[in-house]
């Protein structure tokens, strides 16, 4: 890329790469130099009314080597640098030979010589000074006796080695610095370019600066696509979301972080936005995006499996009735209201009579899917709000909670002849009808316990008694 006048003399901004940068940087400087050469001779010599031909060609060739090195710096060779700052060096030796008063321009071999030792390489820098030196000295000898030359070139040389050697003190440091600066920064942009997360940084417009790779694809658009186009125009779908949390971070100067959006693609990202301070302030906003699809992905897989898992670990297979563990854990929690509020609770055991006979004729099948329709059969039964689990091979309980006092044994007797009913008819399993007796016991708290673990010894107490007097009947 070729920069136009205006962008070579700092009119308008040119993006150039570091070696092409530092070149032009020079030539600023050095037409700089130059211009300002020009016009103290100019201005040195207006002052004095001393407008002579040696002080017009002094201002006009400062201002042609001005304009040279800013329009044609590029293309220069090497060696003509070199000597258009030698030609810097004799323009002030010829002010200070034939304009009157010449030593009053020798100060300006300081700016020659700051120039060079800033610009130039040692070896170069070093030769531009002896010759600086040295026509420093003929002036210097050309106005005044020998003794006073001598006094004279003394203290010039002594301020021109001087300002060289401060000169290029301050060059390396400034270099060393720029240096560690520039490997800091590089080490910064490859985190930024290679970074698995999506960065971003955008202005106080809200427009994109500049994007990492990450984030370009997690956008799905080419970067150059990306830089200089706004945050709505890039996600329209959440920049309703977005826009305003970023605005927030601008006046505020508090970072937002871990938003969660999902793109219409059905992908999920974390958004994180924090301020990027300036001279003058906020002068940006820092984005972060990271693709969390995914981990969401696992987190749902992971709460589906603990979701069967507690379905599993608290409802049996076969019927899918709450099991033992499920049906203490409510009976605890009946009991605890019960105490709280002075209420019954009642729990009924079943045993099924006579199911070993079905398993050892028609055979385990029949037997799973008799005890799938019995378990049918308690539900219907029961209370809405009762819980029926099975807790072993035949053996069913009934939870009835908030109960009356005085009515739980009315209520529960209830219960048990509606589940009698229910049971009384044949079980229809495929072509085969199957009859299936049962007895019930019920224990009630707090007249029979108060304890689950009592609760559940009475009531199975109370259906092997009736499964004994069953037995002594037939």
């Amino acid at each position: 890329m070729t920069p136009t006048l205006a962008q070579r003399v700092g009119l308008a901004s040119v993006a150039l790469p570091e070696d092409a940068r530092r070149p032009l940087l020079a030539a600023r400087a050095a037409a700089g130099c130059f211009l300002t050469l020009g016009t103290l001779v100019f201005a040195a010599a207006a002052a004095g009314n001393d407008l002579r031909g040696s002080a017009l060609f002094a201002t006009g060739a400062s201002a042609a080597l001005a304009l040279l090195l800013v329009c044609c710096y590029e293309r220069l060779p090497r060696h003509t640098n070199r000597l258009i700052a030698l030609a810097g060096t004799l323009i002030v030796a010829q002010l200070t030979l034939f304009q009157p008063s010449g030593e009053l321009y020798a100060p300006l071999y300081l700016g020659v010589v700051t120039y060079v030792s800033f610009f130039f390489s040692r070896t170069q820098a070093l030769a531009q000074l002896l010759v600086a030196v040295g026509l420093w000295g003929v002036a210097a000898g050309h106005v005044h006796t020998a003794d006073d030359a001598a006094q004279i070139w003394i203290l010039g040389a002594g301020t021109l080695v001087a300002t060289a050697a401060m000169t290029r003190w301050l060059r390396d440091r400034l270099l060393r610095t720029a240096e560690r600066a520039e490997a800091h920064r590089a080490t910064l942009d490859a985190f930024f370019q290679h970074a698995p997360a999506g960065f971003g940084h955008l202005d106080c417009e809200l427009r994109h600066v500049r994007v990492n790779q990450a984030l370009a694809e997690i956008m799905g658009h080419e970067r150059h696509e990306i830089e200089g186009r706004t945050l709505r125009e890039l996600a329209p779908r959440n920049a309703d979301v977005l826009e305003p949390l970023a605005r927030r971070v601008l006046e505020s100067g508090e970072a937002v972080l871990g938003i969660e959006i999902e793109n219409s693609d059905g992908k999920c990202h974390l958004v994180s936005y924090y301020p990027v301070p300036g001279l003058s302030g906020i002068v940006g906003v820092g984005t972060a995006v990271t693709d969390v699809t995914h981990q969401k992905a696992v987190e749902r897989t992971l709460e589906e499996t603990n979701r069967k898992l507690t379905l599993l670990a608290t409802t049996d297979e076969l019927t899918q009735l709450p099991n033992r563990r499920m049906f203490g854990e409510q009976l605890e929690l009946a009991l605890a209201r019960a105490r709280r509020g002075g209420l019954a609770v009642a729990v009924l055991c079943l045993d099924l009579d006579r199911f070993k006979e079905v398993n050892d004729s028609l055979g385990h099948a029949y037997g799973d899917r008799t005890l799938v329709e019995v378990a049918a059969r308690l539900r219907a039964g029961a209370r809405a709000t009762d819980v029926v689990a099975r807790v072993g091979g035949d053996e069913f309980l009934i939870l009835l909670a908030d109960l009356d006092v005085q009515h739980a044994p009315e209520l529960a007797e209830t219960v048990i002849n509606r589940i009698r009913t229910l049971l009384a008819d044949p079980l229809a399993v495929d072509a085969v009808e199957i009859k299936i007796d049962t007895c019930i016991g019920v224990a009630i708290y707090p007249t029979d316990s108060r304890q689950a673990d009592g609760l559940l010894a009475a009531a199975d107490a109370a259906m092997y008694l009736s499964k004994h007097a069953l037995t002594r009947v037939a």
